[in-house]
């Protein structure tokens, strides 16, 4: 007879769960919540489980309404309680953060305990500035830096909260303190005294810390995973180890690990950094509650220092802003090709204060000062830090690095006042992470689930596969003649990125073969792959209208203007209710000035900028027949059901901007491999945002509505197929008509 396998009980207990009558059901139904059984979040949950049975990984796109959340928490609590695991959720948006450790796994939890009389602990994990550190709160009532009274109501606001919270999290505080103040009294890691700390017992981070420790799941962010992956992984992360990771919103992880695996060097963290360590506007330092003999000496030693500090970069960010013909009142990305285009003023500086910060860390250790020598160890390592960034991003001495500076214009604080000096940043940052991720995230742990409604193109999910490292690294080719080995390691060296969970360590690739080159990286099992569809019915809720009479948008102005215009007759016939999609913030104020004067009257336009995010997003819950005109943040994690979206206007193939550094530098690397840059990475690339945009209209099976598509490159040119078909099977018209007739019906 055959004998049943573990994997057969999970089958049968998933089964139990998921299937019309089972726990799932019963539960939602105590609740008050309404269930309909979903034969693709069963499937998603039985491949999910086998994929934890075998430490396989697994890629999972997950139609909106398949109820995804469910489908991969349940197999991975029942295989973290079998097996003694813990298992990380890393999202992509707050949003989702809330509703896992707020809904999602509460409601879990119970259903373990009367269905199954089994318990799980779960554990928000928050990055560790997130947190009040009381020695610091106690020691900024005496020594704080402060220069307004404002900093001092605000130290009263935020004592008064740290006495009652039990959290400690700055985001459960009713005002947001000035950012100057909380980085007085936050934790830091490089600040902390740890266990020899006289108040770690009643510590907000290490409560939140043994809580997480004791936990099966633990949520966090994509930057948090990568900042554990940064400082050591499991061995010495900034979270509790752990065995298996969920990625959610898996879509746009390549993005975020070029961001965060980089560096950067900002002419507001250099002016940040220099304040905390000595105060031009309040006049203190870090030495000023200091008790060591010569104190006096070595504060003017650090007053001085700083200041030369702050006129270096001011002379490196205006040097800048010269050699780049920066407009300080527009924002904008510039790539920087040339090694030393500027000369560092900073690396002299920076040591210098480096060096006086160091002096006096060795006098507060030989008063038995503790607390003062952590913090003068600390911001010295940041110090040294910020001048090795400076260093790599002006020498580009980082092989596979792109580099750019950024300009983002500051708005003056109110009427009246002058405007503010702009944000200005150096960064580099690696071209290719594929390499990294393979390295650091998919050897290392296993499985690693992603999931998202939106990982395929083309029905493939080979571009995201490639792109993140999960399928085997690319072979060396064998070059012909006598110098083949010197050519191989050279074009190596020329593109392989140092992987960064390694510390950046120089790896010797002199003299090592083909063979050696390729045995690096490490090999990994091909990866499962399951797409399942929604289970909402898009052929009667949903209609896509295209203007395919439009100018091509290649024709800018005459495509804009009719564009515009036939933007706001579709938001007219649908009375509002909408969201209008832009590829850039010029395009956002444009749309929205022309919607404010035709429509202005009758309908409120919301546009992104004019207040923040979330309060943008419940004026436009709160207003039915309002429309909001946004950009890149608003195409993906934004969750709007009901009436209030009842139209998607998607005004341009959300092609990434070509001149853009990352993409500029990630198409140059494409075409060095012999490959069709715009076919393989940049057309995939704005499916899956346009998908992503698409999906804002039907988040649940009651919805209906429409999506307009202005961009008539969708029928004119040969790839435009690829967007529609990656639609759900919808009604598709040029009739611009039907919009009125669809909206009659709904």
């Amino acid at each position: 007879p055959n004998i049943p396998t573990p994997a057969d009980f999970d089958a049968k207990i998933l089964e139990r769960i998921f299937a019309p009558g089972g726990a799932l059901e019963l539960q939602m139904k105590a609740r008050g919540r309404d269930f309909e059984a979903r034969p693709e979040q069963l499937e998603m949950a039985m491949e999910v489980s086998r994929s934890a049975r075998d430490g396989a990984h697994l890629l999972v796109e997950a139609g909106t309404g398949v109820g995804k959340s469910y489908a991969y928490l349940v197999p991975l609590l029942i295989w973290a309680l079998d097996n003694k695991k813990r298992v990380l959720i890393a999202t992509g948006t707050k949003a989702l953060q809330g509703q896992l450790v707020e809904r999602d796994l509460p409601f879990l939890r119970e259903m373990f305990r009367a269905n199954f009389n089994r318990d799980f602990a779960f554990a928000l994990c928050l990055g560790t500035s997130n947190y009040i550190c009381p020695r610091r709160l106690a020691k900024a009532q005496v020594a704080g830096l402060f220069a307004s009274e404002k900093d001092v109501q605000a130290l009263a606001k935020i004592q008064e909260f740290a006495a009652k919270t039990k959290t400690g999290r700055g985001v459960d505080m009713k005002i947001e303190p000035p950012a100057s103040l909380w980085a007085q009294v936050n934790r830091e890691s490089d600040l902390c005294l740890g266990r020899s700390c006289p108040l770690y017992d009643h510590s907000f981070f290490f409560k939140a810390r043994r809580e997480a420790e004791k936990a099966q799941i633990l949520v966090a962010n994509h930057h948090l995973l990568f900042a554990h992956l940064s400082t050591g992984g499991n061995a010495s992360g900034v979270m509790p180890p752990f065995d298996a990771i969920v990625i959610d919103e898996a879509h746009g992880i390549e993005d975020v690990a070029s961001s965060y695996l980089g560096a950067e060097v900002s002419n507001l963290g250099a002016a940040k950094l220099i304040e905390l360590v000595a105060s031009r506007r309040s006049g203190k330092t870090l030495l000023t509650s200091a008790t060591f003999p010569d104190k006096a000496v070595h504060e003017r030693l650090l007053q001085e220092s700083a200041q030369v500090a702050r006129e270096a970069f001011a002379k490196f960010f205006e040097e800048l802003q010269l050699a780049l013909n920066l407009d300080p009142h527009r924002s904008s990305n510039i790539r920087i090709t040339r090694p030393n285009l500027l000369h560092n003023y900073l690396e002299e500086p920076l040591k210098n204060l480096e060096d006086v910060l160091t002096q006096a860390r060795v006098l507060a250790e030989l008063s038995g000062d503790e607390s003062l020598t952590k913090e003068l160890e600390g911001f010295g390592s940041r110090c040294a830090e910020m001048r090795r960034a400076a260093n790599l991003i002006v020498s580009q001495n980082e092989r596979g690095y792109v580099y750019w500076t950024t300009c983002v214009p500051r708005h003056s604080d109110g009427i009246g006042s002058a405007a503010r000096a702009p944000r200005l940043s150096v960064h580099g940052a690696p071209i290719e992470v594929a390499e990294a991720l393979r390295e650091g995230l998919f050897s290392k742990f296993k499985p690693v689930i992603l999931t998202s409604a939106t990982l395929t193109t083309g029905a493939s999910f080979d571009f995201l596969i490639d792109r993140l490292g999960l399928g085997e690294p690319p072979a060396p080719k064998e070059e012909e003649g006598a110098d083949a080995k010197e050519t191989t390691v050279a074009k190596a060296e020329a593109t392989r990125v140092t992987p960064i969970f390694r510390q950046k360590q120089t790896e010797k690739l002199k003299g090592a073969s083909a063979d050696e080159l390729a045995a690096q990286s490490p090999s990994l099992e091909p990866p499962r792959t399951l797409t399942l569809g929604s289970p909402f019915d898009y052929r009667k809720n949903a209609l896509v209208y295209v203007a395919s009479d439009l100018p091509d948008p290649a024709n800018q102005t005459f495509w804009e203007d009719a564009a515009i215009k036939r933007c706001a007759d579709v938001v007219k016939r649908t009375e509002g209710r909408a969201f209008v999609l832009c590829t850039s913030f010029r395009l956002v104020d444009q749309v929205a000035n022309f919607l404010e004067r035709m429509l202005g009257k009758k309908i409120r336009i919301l546009r992104q900028g004019e207040m923040a995010r979330g309060a943008l997003l419940e004026e436009f819950r709160n207003d039915v027949h309002s429309v909001l005109v946004g950009t890149t943040s608003f195409w993906q994690g934004v969750d709007v059901p009901g009436e209030s979206l009842s139209c998607v206007v998607i005004m341009k193939l959300p092609f990434a901007v070509p001149d853009e550094p990352v993409v500029q530098a990630r198409v140059e690397e494409i075409k060095k491999r012999g490959e069709d840059a715009f076919n393989s990475y940049q057309v995939p690339q704005a499916v899956m945002l346009f998908r992503q945009g698409f999906g804002r209209l039907i988040r649940t099976g009651n919805d209906r509505g429409i999506v307009a598509v202005l961009d008539p490159r969708v029928k004119t040119k040969r790839y435009g197929q690829t967007f529609l078909d990656s639609l759900p099977d919808c009604e598709v018209t040029h009739e611009i008509e039907r919009i009125s007739l669809f909206v009659a019906s709904m």
